[in-house]
């Protein structure tokens, strides 16, 4: 399927080259696409790369128009989403490029087919790197611009390639059954938390299980908290106290095999101030050892739940 997309728009590309080689510009409309492509160097150059002089939030929260949305093929995202995906893609990807090749505009739209490049070190997208080995895929993005602001974006990026860059030597020896037991128990674990059914939630969880919550320690419920006594007794009850999940939504799940991993958007109200979040997004790596989680460890937008617990 994503070679097919590929090949469709190649033939855009295309199609948009034969269309403009025919078009005089005014001065107007020349000025138009000289800011438009500024923002897009912008965004891939100092945002999506990583780099020392800039951050992703910092570049991109002036560049997106009113009502944007990053689409792909199963999900879309506001402004916030995509950075708190950009921020945690410069955690894991230290060396992350993304290089325009190709940009290419037909009127509001700017088509840019790029190359992203880096050598993740954790958890990256359920498989383990150890920061050793690096993939190169290609990237295209369709964007609607104005007055140098994205007002939308359709992208597809050849995340399969990468996966079978980055697969370790001995990746063969991890069957496909594992990964299914893996995502099957990660997935009754997450539906007994969300349907309140604690004795289900109880036989998920490992006798030395690890609940890692990322994020301001500033926070009560934020930081390592070591061992399912710890975690049934102190933890789950004191984040009760603090944080009501008002919106809960998972979009994509990966396994490969102990380990899972979900990316989603979610809202919550802290009770302490009696404020609510906006929507932000959150990624989870999940570990399993014999048939039970071991590791649960979330990411969020802390800034955004710090924000509304200490009321600013």
């Amino acid at each position: 399927m994503k070679n097919i997309l590929l090949i469709v728009a190649s033939v855009a590309l295309l199609a948009i080259t034969a269309c403009n080689s025919n078009k005089t510009l005014s001065s107007t409309e020349s000025n138009e696409i000289m800011k438009n492509k500024e923002a897009i160097n912008a965004f891939y150059g100092k945002a999506l790369s990583v780099n020392n002089q800039t951050r992703p939030t910092q570049i991109l929260s002036p560049l997106f128009g009113e009502g944007y949305k990053s689409s792909s093929s199963t999900s879309s995202k506001g402004p916030d989403q995509l950075m708190g995906q950009v921020e945690f893609f410069w955690k894991i990807i230290p060396d992350l490029k993304w290089e325009p090749q190709e940009i290419l505009n037909d009127g509001d739209s700017y088509i840019v087919r790029s190359i992203a490049t880096g050598t993740p070190n954790g958890d990256f997208m359920g498989l383990p790197t150890d920061g050793t080995k690096s993939f190169q895929i290609m990237t295209i993005d369709v964007h609607k611009m104005k007055d140098g602001k994205f007002l939308s974006t359709h992208h597809v990026e050849d995340w399969t390639t990468a996966m079978q860059q980055l697969k370790p030597a001995n990746s063969g020896a991890v069957s496909d059954k594992e990964a299914d037991e893996t995502m099957n128990v990660a997935m009754g674990f997450m539906g007994a938390m969300t349907g309140g059914d604690m004795e289900k939630m109880k036989s998920f969880m490992h006798e030395e299980m690890v609940w890692h919550n990322e994020g301001d320690s500033s926070l009560p419920w934020i930081g390592l908290w070591e061992g399912k006594k710890l975690i049934l007794e102190k933890f789950l009850p004191l984040f009760g106290e603090n944080f009501q999940t008002l919106k809960w939504e998972s979009e994509d799940a990966i396994s490969g095999g102990d380990t899972a991993a979900f990316f989603g958007q979610m809202q919550g109200l802290l009770t302490n101030s009696n404020q609510k979040t906006d929507e932000f997004a959150w990624a989870l790596r999940v570990k399993v050892k014999d048939g039970k989680v071991i590791l649960w460890n979330w990411f969020e937008d802390s800034y955004e739940v710090s924000k509304a617990y200490h009321n600013k």
